[in-house]
């Protein structure tokens, strides 16, 4: 598959040096296509590191590869390189670790799943705290972003400084009572269900957040694929008219909330540059959201003078620890862009950053590890019904997912949110049940 994936690649790379970067493209674009399902067919799990990273980032690369933008330059060898390593280095490191087996759990620890009530009670305290997280930042900062005029930036201003990380927490409220609806399958998780996905739209809405609706959409579609993976041929037609509905009202609530960042088509086409200015904005937005990152992954790539050994990737640690606060020079490494209002990177931008194509080969083939273990372990408690720990490791490794699925979009795992949003759900997966067991909660 690794000698498809080469050959396939250095084809579409000289096509594209031979300025056919229509071909080029396209064959890029199809070679994530069958790098994924190539991985779908090894255990039919629609949901799978190497299938998602390769749709992700090989897919957005290739989408990148039409230079549609006057802000597009040539990549240089260097960046091509770099971007084959990070995929080649991804498989490697799942590919070791499944040489070590998956993880299989034990029949006798059936007994030990998390009761409703406790389900239901963690779900109650995350929407509470993050209500009241969400409540005093608009105090502290005085405004709420849906109620501003004419102020683009109005999402991101409303930050403060690490209470903010807090009030994103829920949008993991959806994934998580979706799960507890697969152990339960009551109507009360139904109702809960749906109380979450309103919850959710409101606060998305409040805060003009897509990104964070997007994603709590996108994690429970991924809970709810990784359950129904072995029955999707017994999907009912109501569930499908539901499906369809609910994409609408998405829509609807994306396009509100687009409308309400204040980000005209005039604003939006003036910072995109297109080549073809006459491109309809449904068109442009995607196309810049997607190949601007690798623009900017290869003018750091060719601008930068010294490499920060680190200050990139551990700037999560900095933050959560204070230290940045206390000595602002740990984290000063200046951020290498195309464009001030175009900032988004890819998700291997600070691995480059800090140690170059070696820090891209280490860290893709550590996460390719650690993707690998979590979906071993995901899949076979699932498919054993042996939920002797909890059901919290589905929304962990649909998170870790998540960001391989996106990972042309930002350099997730050097976000301080990333760190804080690991650290909770690894909590929630190791305690609860704990806490749980010994009839403490």
């Amino acid at each position: 598959m690794l000698l498809v994936y080469t050959i396939v690649y250095i084809l579409s790379i000289c096509l594209y040096y031979m300025k056919l970067n229509g071909i080029a493209s396209g064959l890029m674009i199809t070679l994530a296509i069958f790098l994924y399902i190539i991985e779908y067919r090894k255990k039919h799990r629609i949901i799978n590191i190497n299938g998602l990273f390769a749709l992700g980032f090989i897919g957005g690369f290739g989408i990148s590869l039409l230079k549609l933008s006057k802000l597009s330059s040539d990549y240089s060898i260097v960046t091509i390189i770099t971007i084959y390593v990070a995929f080649f280095s991804l498989y490697i490191g799942s590919y070791f670790c499944s040489k070590n087996d998956g993880f299989v759990p034990s029949k006798n620890n059936t007994n030990y799943q998390v009761s409703d009530k406790v389900q239901e009670r963690l779900l109650i305290f995350l929407a509470r705290l993050c209500f009241i997280s969400f409540i005093v930042e608009a105090a502290i900062l005085g405004f709420i972003p849906i109620f501003t005029i004419a102020t683009p930036h109005a999402y991101s201003t409303f930050h403060v400084y690490m209470l903010h990380y807090i009030t994103s927490l829920y949008v993991f409220i959806p994934p998580i009572s979706i799960a507890n609806y697969f152990l339960n399958k009551s109507k009360r998780s139904k109702v809960i269900i749906a109380l979450s996905f309103v919850y959710v739209v409101i606060v998305a809405i409040m805060m003009i957040s897509r990104a964070q609706l997007i994603m709590s959409i996108v994690l429970s579609i991924f809970v709810i694929l990784m359950y129904r993976v072995l029955n999707l041929k017994k999907i009912r037609k109501e569930y499908i008219v539901l499906g369809i509905v609910l994409l609408f009202l998405f829509l609807g609530v994306y396009v509100f909330i687009t409308i309400n960042r204040a980000h005209s088509i005039d604003y939006l086409n003036g910072i995109f540059e297109m080549k073809n200015e006459s491109m309809p904005i449904v068109i442009t937005q995607p196309y810049m959201y997607i190949a601007h990152n690798f623009e900017n992954l290869n003018y750091m790539i060719n601008t930068i003078f010294r490499f920060g050994f680190g200050r990139r990737i551990l700037t999560p640690l900095f933050t959560l620890t204070f230290i940045k606060k206390m000595f602002p020079i740990v984290a000063d490494a200046p951020i290498f862009i195309i464009k001030e209002e175009l900032s988004t990177k890819t998700l291997i931008y600070d691995f480059y950053y800090d140690f170059g194509i070696l820090g891209v080969i280490c860290m893709c083939a550590i996460l390719g590890y650690i993707g690998k273990y979590l979906e071993d372990r995901t899949y076979n408690l699932i498919e054993s019904n042996s939920f002797y720990k909890n059901n919290y490791i589905v929304v962990l490794f649909s998170l870790f997912s998540y960001y391989m699925l996106f990972s042309f979009f930002q350099t997730y795992f050097s976000l301080t949110d990333t760190w804080v949003h690991l650290i909770i759900l690894s909590f929630i997966c190791l305690f609860v049940p704990v806490i749980t067991r010994e009839n403490k909660l």
